[in-house]
């Protein structure tokens, strides 16, 4: 008799003997044993998890902020570690999710390096052009920021109005299990995508939605019931899931559009309100040894940090900013407060609107929903 083991790990276990098998004692299957570590780690789903031991796709559980951050920061480095010499490489599994992380790196690097251009034509020599040739750049350097700022305002606006009202999460993430070449030999290594379930309308990956160790239709399709309630469905519709699926692609297309339009608005808010006097009044010095000094510096107590952290926090980032938003208001001139008053009113507008079309446009109560005759939801727009 001839025992066939598991595939595991991309690696084959060949046919052995039964006879040959070890003997599994009885206290192997007790609690403490070393499973037990392997089961804790797919109850917590640690990113270690989804990058060692994941199979297939699955959403990432325990969608909290922190792990959220650190799935981005892995992104963002991976890009300049990983996908670019991947790419100037010629790698032959290059994928296009790797194409798209390359193209965002002129993004995260030309604001900083444009900002550090007008730092870099300062003369040091001359006092008076060092400290105009400073204040420009400091107004350049808050652009950039607070552009950064305004686009992810904008977007974190359109996600939380969907989440709260829709219950879907556009942060969601997903690990996307992917096997890479490692050598020309043929043998494969395991590697993982972090990407998010509602990325677009045309990459929903809405088949990762069934909860599937449900063993009724009411538990498989427990998330799209949830996501009903949300959308204002009644609860005895059969086909929860077929229903709600055109409507979250209705809310992903206006979600993703709202946050382009809201972006340029706040964009355009920020650098107004970054070209105001109110940030000259700040020292940049005194920043600069506030946090290097009086926050990172040595032998400083802790409750010394936390004070000069708050410092920097009011004096150097939100009293200006508030300055600034009522310098923006009132302006300088006529023309320069018409400017500030209407980039203000136009963002305030844009925002409400973008707020009402997705609570009011993304609802079934803006659908006609039937029952046929095999007791099947049928939508059809009003």
């Amino acid at each position: 008799m001839v025992t066939v083991s598991t595939i595991q790990n991309n690696q084959a276990n060949h046919a052995v003997p039964s006879g040959s098998l070890p003997v599994i004692s009885k206290s192997s299957l007790q609690p403490g044993f070393q499973g037990q570590k392997k089961l804790q780690e797919e109850e917590n789903h640690s990113l270690s998890y989804y990058k060692n031991d994941i199979h297939k796709d699955e959403l990432v559980k325990k969608n909290t902020l922190a792990k959220r951050i650190g799935i981005n920061i892995e992104k963002t480095l991976d890009i300049p570690l990983i996908h670019f010499p991947r790419g100037l490489g010629g790698a032959p599994d290059y994928t296009f999710f790797e194409f798209l992380q390359t193209a965002k790196f002129p993004y995260y690097i030309g604001g900083p390096i444009l900002a550090a251009l007008f730092y870099a034509g300062v003369k040091k020599d001359n006092f008076r052009s060092a400290g105009a040739a400073q204040k420009v750049a400091k107004h350049m350097a808050l652009g950039v920021g607070l552009y950064y700022v305004g686009a992810a305002l904008a977007k974190s606006i359109i996600n939380n109005t969907v989440k709260m009202s829709r219950g879907v999460d556009l942060k969601q993430p997903y690990a996307k299990y992917i096997s890479k070449s490692s050598n020309k030999s043929g043998f494969f290594k395991k590697d993982v995508e972090f990407h998010t379930a509602f990325e677009s309308a045309d990459f929903t990956r809405v088949d990762l939605l069934y909860n599937e160790k449900g063993k009724t239709p009411e538990e498989i399709n427990k998330y799209y019931i949830e996501y009903g309630k949300k959308y204002g469905i009644k609860d005895d519709a059969n086909n929860i899931d077929s229903t709600i699926k055109p409507l979250i692609k209705k809310t992903i297309v206006m979600a993703r559009a709202w946050q382009y339009a809201l972006t340029a608005f706040f964009v355009t808010l920020g650098v107004g309100m970054a070209n105001q006097p109110a940030w000259d009044k700040t020292s940049s010095e005194g920043f600069k040894k506030t946090v290097t000094e009086g926050i990172f510096g040595k032998d400083i107590k802790i409750k010394d940090r936390l004070h000069n952290a708050k410092v920097v926090a009011y004096d150097y980032i939100l009293k200006p900013f508030g300055q600034s938003f009522t310098e923006f208001w009132k302006g300088h001139s006529k023309g320069s407060s018409i400017a500030g008053k209407s980039v203000i009113l136009a963002t305030a507008a844009a925002t409400l609107t973008a707020i009402s079309l997705l609570l009011t446009k993304t609802s079934a109560k803006d659908h006609k929903l039937e029952t046929t005759g095999n007791n099947k939801i049928k939508e059809v727009q009003k």
